[in-house]
């Protein structure tokens, strides 16, 4: 968990760019033809959500933000691994 040093609450806003990063990642991967397993972000995303309701970020409007931007490059990366897959078979 990543605190900000200002404040000393947790750093919501970084935690959430950087799992935004690995699913950008996954979208790199499959524009190159390989093949990513996304269940390696439930738990991170799990955690994430549980802590969220235990302490409320300090400037929520930035947090929901960052989240929708999450969620729709997380729906991005699930159509184009659904056209992957489409293309195999």
């Amino acid at each position: 968990m990543n605190e900000s040093p200002e404040s000393g609450s947790p750093d919501y806003l970084q935690e959430i760019e950087d799992l935004t990063k690995l699913v950008e990642s996954g979208h790199d991967l499959v524009k190159g033809g390989s093949q990513v397993d996304m269940t390696n972000l439930e738990e991170p995303i799990a955690d994430l959500c549980r802590r969220l309701a235990e302490v409320p970020p300090s400037d929520p409007e930035a947090v929901t933000a960052a989240i929708h931007h999450l969620v729709s490059r997380l729906g991005a990366l699930s159509d184009a691994l659904q056209v992957q897959a489409n293309q195999r078979n």
